[in-house]
């Protein structure tokens, strides 16, 4: 059975691999823990691309996915790499190789804040269409008078209205006038609350020693 062979730092599918599962929404400790199953899905998929385009004859190399292990690296490790204190690399490694991740992951993640924003705005603007299929099955005969179903399948479109609450969240991150009028507003709100909290005055009354002996003689 071949050695499980460690990653190899320097290549591109260590990097592809980070960037892929950040672009999945991945965070630092579970790309850590999915790396080694994500470069064998490169590489498998890699060798199944040669064999698609490789020609009747074509003496194919395939590369060696069974010895890449499929495990990941420890989160705490992967934070070094990151960080570039990794004690496993020198220190121009760890200069070169932590500069590579935060780019790749900036990338990634920069795409897919990208993306989340779309999808908000179309929510909020009311720009996104909602795809309905409907399967209705119609019993019916035939003109030999055999009975049959027959299935029609109707898909319909529709854009959904806008979202006022998204709209409101938008413009209170990035509308400075609206925020500061929101603001104001929910200060007037508390203020009001605070006056219409009911106040109870306690008094406390002292009895000296001469009354209280009094009253128990009483």
């Amino acid at each position: 059975m071949p050695t499980k062979k460690k990653y190899d730092y320097d290549g591109e599918d260590f990097y592809t691999a980070i960037g892929n599962l950040a672009a999945k929404d991945y965070n630092d400790n579970e790309i850590a823990q999915s790396l080694g199953e994500e470069i064998r899905k490169i590489v498998t998929a890699r060798n199944d691309e040669k064999i698609d385009d490789a020609k009747l004859g074509d003496d194919i190399q395939l590369e060696d996915v069974d010895s890449i292990s499929e495990e990941g690296i420890s989160p705490e490790v992967f934070s070094r790499m990151k960080s570039g204190t990794y004690d496993g690399w020198s220190e121009q490694e760890n200069k070169l190789r932590s500069m590579l991740i935060c780019q790749v992951l900036q990338r990634a993640r920069a795409k897919l804040s990208l993306y989340y924003k779309g999808v908000y705005d179309k929510m909020a603007l009311g720009k996104l269409k909602v795809k309905t299929t409907q399967t209705v099955e119609k019993h019916t005969v035939n003109k030999e008078g055999n009975p049959y179903t027959e299935t029609v399948t109707t898909t319909t479109e529709q854009e959904l209205p806008p979202n006022l609450q998204a709209i409101t969240t938008w413009r209170f991150h990035h509308d400075p006038e609206f925020r500061k009028a929101v603001t104001q507003m929910k200060k007037m709100d508390v203020a009001i609350e605070d006056k219409g909290i009911d106040k109870i005055s306690v008094n406390v009354v002292y009895n000296k020693k001469e009354d209280t002996e009094l009253q128990e003689k009483k």
